[in-house]
């Protein structure tokens, strides 16, 4: 008897964990349909998204050395990917998103502009496509409150990012006085795949 309910509870386990992941599947191709139609459509995203002063502030903040490599995680167009490359002739940047053809698109705009240093790969939403200790820096620019599983993807930044390696986050966070977070469930009516806006507590917890 004891061994049929422990049997029962490995499957129910196994049932829910498969439901959880075909959930998380589900979101991702969600988001990639709407940010590839988004990106095609360009101008609004663009608006509500790019900042030339916060642009520079980043590509002097991150300090690129000679020679580094660099993964712009969540690239979409290439907004930073593109400044960082050319400001870093030196540097190597790969840019990684869910996007497929978009990045296609980023490919095709960086062998026009001559742009060698400078590459994209795409991916499942999960899993990085590389090595460990793959990368000096890690940076990532209003991307990660649309990713399914953030334990997850901050466990292969540390995977893939080099011991001593750098990891720059920039991303929205929630008005201290929404606490009953409003934003996040208007955000989320857009089904864009936004998860979650993270305090700082929040990301240092994580």
């Amino acid at each position: 008897m004891d061994e049929i309910l422990e049997k029962e509870a490995e499957n129910k386990k196994s049932r829910e964990q498969k439901n959880k992941e075909e959930e998380k599947g589900f979101r991702i191709n969600v988001t990639k349909e709407e940010f590839e139609q988004s990106f095609r459509e360009g101008a609004f995203y663009n608006k509500q998204t790019q900042d030339q002063e916060h642009l520079r502030s980043i590509l002097e903040f991150v300090n690129v050395a000679p020679d580094m490599k660099i993964l712009d995680l969540g690239c979409g167009t290439g907004y930073l990917s593109f400044p960082l490359a050319c400001a870093n002739a030196n540097a190597t940047v790969v840019g990684l998103d869910i996007v497929t053809e978009t990045l296609k698109d980023n490919e095709q705009r960086a062998k026009e502009q001559g742009i060698t240093n400078l590459s994209f790969v795409s991916y499942d939403g999960m899993t990085f496509p590389f090595e460990d200790q793959t990368f000096d820096l890690i940076v990532s620019r209003y991307a990660l409150h649309h990713f399914p599983d953030i334990e997850y993807s901050l466990k292969e930044i540390s995977r893939v990012l080099k011991k001593n390696g750098r990891f720059f986050l920039s991303d929205p966070r929630p008005n201290e006085d929404d606490e009953t977070r409003f934003v996040d469930d208007y955000m989320q009516l857009k089904k864009d795949g936004h998860i979650k806006f993270y305090t700082r507590d929040e990301w240092m917890q994580l």
